[in-house]
């Protein structure tokens, strides 16, 4: 820290006359007091400090970034008065002579030089003034410091930067010294591996069920299934190949990012003949599951050489089921594949776990494809949430009935369920008598466990038999059966499973997957789609009808002029190629059509056109 001494200046000096003979002494005349205000000035790089005379103020001295000051040992913050036995102290701070920075990913390092020599300061001389505010400049004569290549990479090295160097780019920057940033040490990136890719050597869905002869349908064409002969090669898995690491400036390792791999496994009806490598065991058509596992299998048929009727019975088969003719009045149809009917569906029910393919009518029939669409989809999600939440409420009725018993107080198992259940489990009975809900519209009998499982559930709503009834055996076994009934809907959930129908009257339809209408169209019909619902042909017609999809709605024409109106509900957007009157719901827009529109696309915001008029 430079010190600048305080050099006082020198006051007048007054004569003083010589003695008479007599002896007296002669003093001078009386004259009125001085006052002067005292000043402050900068000479050969020191301050010079007059003190003020009579009432004069002293100099006062204001300090001035970059400049530091202190005045008898404290920091000189703000203006001043100093006198001439003040001691003044002074500093220029140093700036950075050079700055080495790492990005943030530590895939470069830069350097930036600024100066290669630092010279010192010295105070700039000025007049003398009551209040001086000082500055420096650097004294060209004196270097205080020389900055060096040898410095610089002794400091790369401390830093631990290591990879790549580039010492000319260094050297060049110094030579330089114009601040500006120049790259030095470069790290690699690692570089991604392959996925595992799975090759499949069958397509999974039907081709050309709908094929047309001379502008018509063509019924007697049978529909061309998948289907493969034993040995015959299903699939092959490509394997992966691993990535190769990076390293950043520092040298350290970055690990490439981790590849895909699959799980595919083969079932009874197919054979892993090599790693990777899978053939068909038997002849049916090939099919692959979706999921973390995916398996590999060969659907057994069976196939109807006519209609189905009371002559055949109800179909029940565990694999596909193909119906060479119509399936007539109340009939049923119930497959783990897919159902394929060459003919038309009429006053009858279709579940599949697969697909359902009509190319013929359908009209006043039920279609479910998939896991049943939106019925087992609430299914699914309420056994899921309830089994959670069972699973807490238990836990809490057994830690607040042990309470109770310490506190010497009694109470029923089912009482203390029924308060948690009104006070922190609010959820849960809504939840409970919406699943009885949907358990009576799936309508699937799974025998004495499910009539079983129901009666717990209806216990649950009924406050008095709660009382009376619920002990923690029971809320188990509910626990147990809400699990078993995630898991069923679970293991029904299929990949790709959707409807293809020519037309359907007065019928509801509810895919697990797309819903495609490829002719005339639905007339007084319920579609609900978890995906979209398309219809394909130009003149095909919604007439009467409410259509649900999760994603998309493309209509050709929609209601008809004094007709029924219809409703058309979709999560992402809704197409109309023309519409008469109805209802259009796009996720939470909702539009009344009282004149015609055409070829208009309703989405998500609502467009600020209006809609063109037919």
């Amino acid at each position: 820290m430079p010190e600048s001494l305080i050099v006082p200046e020198k006051p007048d000096l007054f004569d003083v006359p010589a003695s008479t003979g007599s002896g007296s002494v002669t003093h001078p005349p009386s004259s009125p007091p001085v006052h002067a205000d005292g000043t402050i000035r900068v000479r050969a790089g020191k301050f010079q400090v007059t003190d003020p005379a009579g009432e004069g103020e002293p100099a006062v001295l204001l300090p001035a970034a970059p400049l530091r000051f202190w005045l008898n040992g404290a920091e000189l913050l703000s203006a001043s008065a100093v006198r001439s036995v003040d001691r003044i102290e002074w500093e220029y701070p140093d700036e950075p002579m050079y700055d080495i920075e790492v990005s943030p990913d530590r895939m470069q390092a830069v350097i930036r030089v600024f100066a290669e020599i630092r010279h010192a300061w010295t105070l700039a001389d000025t007049a003398a003034a009551r209040t001086l505010s000082p500055s420096a400049r650097p004294d060209t004569d004196t270097v205080v410091r020389r900055l060096g290549i040898a410095e610089l990479m002794a400091e790369v090295g401390a830093l631990g930067i290591r990879q790549h160097l580039d010492v000319p780019a260094i050297v060049q920057a110094l030579q330089q010294a114009n601040g500006q940033p120049a790259a030095f040490a470069f790290g690699r990136q690692p570089l991604p591996g392959r996925d595992a890719e799975l090759e499949l050597r069958f397509e999974e869905c039907i081709e050309n069920a709908f094929e047309e002869a001379g502008g018509s349908l063509d019924y007697r064409s049978h529909l061309r299934i998948p289907s493969v002969q034993p040995g015959d090669l299903l699939a092959r898995v490509i394997p992966s190949e691993p990535g190769m690491p990076g390293y950043d400036v520092y040298g350290e390792s970055i690990a490439a990012p981790p590849v895909r791999e699959l799980d595919v496994r083969a079932r009874q009806h197919v054979e892993e003949r090599e790693p990777g490598v899978f053939v068909a065991a038997k002849s049916g058509r090939p099919c692959i599951t979706e999921g973390a596992v995916r398996y590999l299998d060969v659907s057994d048929a069976y196939v109807v050489q006519g209609d189905v009727n009371l002559k055949t019975g109800h179909i029940v088969f565990s694999g596909d089921v193909t119906i060479q003719g119509n399936v007539t009045d109340n009939m049923i149809v119930e497959s783990l594949g897919n159902v394929y009917v060459s003919g038309g569906v009429y006053h009858s029910t279709i579940t599949a776990a697969g697909s359902i393919v009509v190319q013929g009518s359908t009209i006043g029939s039920c279609l479910y494809s998939g896991s049943f669409g939106l019925t087992f989809n609430r299914l699914y999600h309420l056994s899921m949430q309830l089994k959670d939440e069972t699973a807490m409420l238990l836990q809490a009725a057994r830690t607040l009935y042990a309470e109770v018993g310490r506190r010497g107080q009694s109470a029923r198992f089912g009482q203390v369920v029924l308060l948690l259940m009104k006070t922190k489990f609010k959820e849960i009975q809504p939840r409970v008598r919406e699943l009885l809900q949907v358990l009576v519209a799936v309508q699937r009998s799974t025998g004495g466990a499910s009539n079983e499982f129901a009666d717990d559930l209806n216990l649950m709503l009924s406050p008095a038999q709660m009382i009376e009834s619920l002990d923690e055996p029971l809320l188990v076994r509910l626990q147990g059966s809400l699990e078993r009934e995630h898991s069923f809907v679970n293991d029904m959930q299929q990949g790709d499973s959707r409807i293809e129908l020519s037309r359907c009257q007065t019928s509801t339809i509810k895919s697990n997957g797309d819903l495609v209408i490829h002719r005339e169209g639905v007339m007084q019909s319920d579609l609900y789609s978890t995906g979209s619902i398309t219809f394909v042909h130009p003149v095909s017609v919604c007439r009467g009808s409410c259509l649900e999809a999760e994603e998309r709605i493309d209509a050709r024409i929609v209601g008809s002029a004094g007709g029924a109106p219809c409703i058309l509900r979709a999560r992402q957007s809704i197409h109309v190629h023309r519409m008469f009157e109805g209802k259009i719901s796009v996720g939470t827009q909702h539009r009344n059509i009282l004149t015609p529109v055409q070829d208009y696309t309703f989405g998500i915001p609502e467009p600020d056109a209006n809609a063109v008029p037919g």
